[in-house]
């Protein structure tokens, strides 16, 4: 609820706006009031309102000293004046120095309630963006106005999951994405460092029939049935929002340390604690899984080198590792190999070829076709199929991308239909394109929704959303938030009244 200040030094005028207030206005609450301007500003000390409710004729500080006060020191309060009609000019200019409103007495119902639905409005508006900065500090780490995250989260418990498509997000070539936030009106909020991933954070009194399992389970059904492997991590327990930050960072840390490439997964926070403190996560190094490759690197055995490789992923995937662990190893592989002089030098752009073949890779055999690949090329010294490395070719692949838009695109997908490696797929993206594949499939399937609805027919959000390949409109109408600032719907009432706009002028003409 909105907080007001009603400051008038006659009761019964008070008692008449709260009573308003009260009855025709739901979501504003009275919490405070004061009979002139100086005990205004002590209460706005003690519990800053979202609205001020002043009359303009009062003792000690009149009401338009306390508004021009009010805007100087709490310039995100809303003030509304009220005044008698000869007050009225008075009142008007008060308006040109910051006030929100003004109301003439006697004051009517409809006329306060309207007043106050304008202003819900832009209080909507403005916690929605404190809210979606807040939640991503939280997810980030950094500290924040505690006083202001109770205020913004009012609800007394709350539940969190974190879901993600795919990968780890990159990390060494820097995050490529767009920040995925929640809208206005929705009573669930969460963050996305990028377009793959949701840290859902829901109030407990919206929970009614199912348990949070349930939900999250059929929203990633809903979201992202669509992905090669999603990992979700459900906290059950709630918590306060004072402790959100140390809950986020908990679901990050086990997302990190669970994902397995290929593998969906919805996994307890909970149980994964207990599993680790008992020493049962199952992720423990074997030491004899190198044995036989650094005896083959060792004496220089460039041939048995990639058959090995190929039998140590496939025992990473028999006993599902981990993608930290899987990474980790390729890692320490490659640099035992360049220390031992087989490679024909690490290059800079290793760490990111690695990054992205990590994140878009959709089972584990394609890291290991990928990685196979790349040390035959290191080894032998050959150049890999130049002949594709031109933008004549690379317009093919984004001709194809935009015929198939509708349909579910990978960059696996595109691998099959142009012979290609995802590591090579994506040094083209990045070459020609200056973006990521997934940055670059994201902003084309929203330029195609964008057209549709540029068109000014009448149609519906889930109609664009599917011809641009969302199965889900509520995913794609963050996405499209994420990348345009605006929503769907706003987009499409904007293209209708530009389209009117015309029309009337040119009937004008």
């Amino acid at each position: 609820m909105y907080r007001i200040l009603v400051v008038d030094d006659e009761p019964a005028a008070i008692k008449h706006i709260c009573n308003i207030i009260a009855i025709k206005c739901p979501q504003f609450e009275v919490t405070a009031t004061a009979e002139h301007g100086q005990e205004a500003l002590k209460r706005m000390e003690e519990d800053t309102p979202d609205i001020l409710i002043t009359d303009v004729k009062m003792p000690v500080m009149d009401g338009i000293a306390l508004a021009e006060r009010v805007k100087e020191r709490y310039p995100e309060v809303l003030s509304l004046v009220v005044s008698g009609y000869q007050e009225f000019e008075y009142a008007k200019a008060a308006i040109r120095s910051g006030v929100y409103d003004y109301l003439l007495k006697p004051i009517k119902p409809s006329a306060l309630q309207n007043a106050l639905n304008s202003m819900e409005e832009v209080l909507a508006e403005r916690y929605a963006r404190k809210r979606n900065l807040l939640m991503k500090s939280l997810c980030e780490k950094n500290s924040v106005d505690r006083k202001l995250l109770e205020r913004c989260f009012p609800a007394g418990k709350y539940y969190a999951a974190l879901v993600r498509r795919n990968g780890l997000p990159r990390r060494y070539s820097g995050n490529s994405g767009f920040e995925i936030f929640s809208g206005r009106d929705e009573k669930i909020y969460l963050y996305g460092r990028d377009e793959m991933e949701a840290m859902y954070l829901y109030p407990e009194d919206i929970l009614f029939y199912k348990s949070f399992y349930q939900i999250i389970s059929e929203t990633i059904r809903r979201e992202h049935g669509n992905s090669n492997y999603v990992t979700g991590i459900i906290r059950e327990t709630p918590f306060s929002i004072g402790g959100a930050d140390d809950v986020f960072l908990e679901l990050y840390q086990l997302l990190d340390s669970n994902i397995v490439i290929g593998a969906s997964q919805i996994l307890i926070a909970e149980e994964l604690k207990e599993e680790k403190r008992k020493g049962q996560d199952g992720q423990e190094t074997t030491g004899g899984e190198f044995q036989a490759l650094e005896n083959y690197i060792q004496k220089g055995q460039r041939e048995k080198i990639i058959s090995a490789v190929a039998e140590l992923f496939d025992c990473w995937k028999h006993t599902k590792r981990t993608q930290m662990y899987v990474e980790a190893q390729v890692r320490y592989l490659l640099i035992l190999m360049d220390k031992s002089g087989l490679l024909s030098g690490m290059e800079q752009s290793t760490e990111r070829i690695l990054d992205d073949l990590f994140f878009y890779a959709e089972d584990l055999d394609e890291v290991s076709d990928s990685i196979q690949n790349m040390l035959m090329q290191k080894i032998k010294k050959e150049p890999a199929q130049q002949k594709m490395d031109t933008e004549e070719f690379f317009k093919r692949i984004t001709g194809y991308m935009e015929r198939h838009l509708s349909e579910e695109l990978s960059m696996g997908r595109l691998c099959k239909e142009f012979g290609l490696s995802p590591t090579y797929l994506n040094k083209l993206f990045r070459k020609y394109s200056g973006s990521s594949f997934n940055k670059c499939l994201t902003l084309a399937r929203i330029q195609c929704a964008r057209d549709l609805m540029d068109e000014g027919t009448s149609v519906y959000v889930k109609d664009v959303a599917a011809r641009a390949g969302y199965n889900d409109q509520f995913y794609f109408s963050r996405i499209f938030a994420s990348v345009v600032g605006v929503s769907p719907s706003d987009y499409m009432e904007r293209v209708q009244n530009q389209k009117k706009e015309q029309e009337i002028q040119g009937n004008e003409q």
